[in-house]
């Protein structure tokens, strides 16, 4: 069976750079890109269903921060115009999971036969009500479809009845269903304590496929007082008594359903964990772990920076690496015409504004041998290029202070 869940991913990107604007007046630039993963599990109850407890759900976390360069140009007297960028990367993952939808307990149905699966496509039979979702059956789970002529035929859980009127037409099939909770079930997660249940949360239950059993061994690994939406994602994503153990015994106690269901969701295991321990991330929260894991990194790529000497990289300089695609190679090729023990949070201001190499040979080959890192951010800013200099030397404006030619730009823009 599979169930598809979507993990939505908000990042902000923000690039401020601040320079004067006039003759008079220095330049101050500040970088603060902010890098904010926000891994968001959102599991709907009308797409969530399985057939027995074991499930494959389908999972694409994809967390794209963007940094947005973005150019503001005050007039700030008296400032100190070399550039010290101030990188303040945030990482901030919340999971949240919600369980909506319309009314799914009756409408139409639409099947296809798979080799050993049953994809059916639920629908609404109603103009005004309009909804459909996918989901995939064991085949051997309905042993008379009606192949044919029209006919019944149903599937039991302990959730309740799904009673499917229709027919089959070689592997197509096509008809009207009814669901039919089962009271029982839904009594006894009452009496265990889920809650927020409803009158549409027995349907959710059965795609879930929600037994006692679940319920108790939830309670039995302290999971008590959960909300019904939480159940039924646990359920259906097969968050399971060794799974839940694996982390306390990797010393992971107090997780809570929704990061279980985040865990779960992207694949993460104590392995993981320990992979990054390994490269000296120990007693990394777990907000940032999936925030790793949500965008990959991982520790091959960890070790790439290390093998260059760049070790225990803060963890967030290490999220806004990956999400700028900063690389060991990036780093090397500045170290190769002259900078070296560049700070994180300079290689995030530089590879924020798209600055390579030869931007800088550039004003390399006309004097300027030992320009500083933070300098880059404003001259490439202000829009200062090696052929501006270039062209302002040609007209009689020399100079050995790029600070004048950021001075000159802002004052005729």
């Amino acid at each position: 069976m599979k169930i598809q869940f979507s993990i939505r991913s908000i990042t902000r990107g923000l690039l401020v750079v601040a320079f004067s604007g006039c003759l008079a007046c220095t330049a101050l630039a500040q970088v603060t890109p902010t890098v904010q993963p926000v891994v968001t599990p959102v599991i709907t109850s009308t797409v969530v269903s399985t057939v027995n407890p074991v499930v494959n759900p389908v999972v694409n976390p994809i967390v794209n921060p963007v940094v947005d360069p973005v150019v503001v140009p005050p007039v700030i007297a008296n400032v100190d115009p070399i550039v010290d960028p101030v990188v303040e990367p945030d990482v901030n993952v919340g999971v949240d999971v919600n369980v909506v939808g319309p009314d799914m307990s009756s409408g139409k149905w639409f099947a296809t036969i798979k080799g050993d699966e049953l994809r059916i496509e639920f629908r609404s039979d109603s103009d005004d009500n309009n909804w459909s979702s996918n989901s995939d059956f064991k085949l051997s789970d309905f042993p008379s479809l009606p192949r044919g002529h029209k006919g019944e035929f149903s599937l039991r859980r302990e959730a309740g009845t799904i009673g499917f009127t229709g027919i089959f037409d070689d592997d197509m099939g096509y008809g009207t269903y009814k669901f039919t909770a089962d009271q029982s079930l839904t009594d006894y997660a009452k009496s265990a304590g889920i809650t927020e249940i409803t009158d549409r949360t027995a349907f959710g239950f059965f795609m879930a496929d929600v037994k006692k059993s679940y319920i108790g061994m939830l309670g039995r690994n302290g999971y008590k007082d959960l909300s019904a939406h939480n159940l039924i994602a646990m359920s259906s994503m097969n968050v399971d008594e060794s799974f839940i153990q694996s982390f306390k015994a990797a010393g992971l106690t107090d997780l809570s359903s929704h990061q279980l269901i985040a865990l779960k969701s992207m694949d993460i295991t104590p392995g993981y964990i320990k992979g990054l321990e390994k490269l000296g991330y120990k007693d990394v929260p777990v907000h940032d772990v999936i925030a790793f894991k949500s965008m990959n990194i991982d520790a091959a790529y960890v070790k790439g920076f290390n093998d260059i000497g760049y070790t225990n990289i803060p963890i967030h300089d290490l999220v806004a690496f990956k999400s700028m695609d900063i690389t060991p190679a990036y780093i090397k090729s500045f170290e190769a015409i002259g900078f070296k023990d560049i700070a994180p949070h300079s290689i995030i201001a530089v590879k924020s504004m798209d600055i390579t190499p030869e931007y800088v040979k550039g004003f390399q080959k006309l004097g300027f041998t030992d320009i500083q890192m933070n300098e880059l951010p404003a001259l490439k800013s202000t829009g200062v290029t090696p052929e501006y200099i270039a062209s302002m030397q040609a007209k009689g404006f020399k100079s050995d202070d790029l600070r004048k030619y950021i001075r000159l730009k802002n004052a005729f823009n």
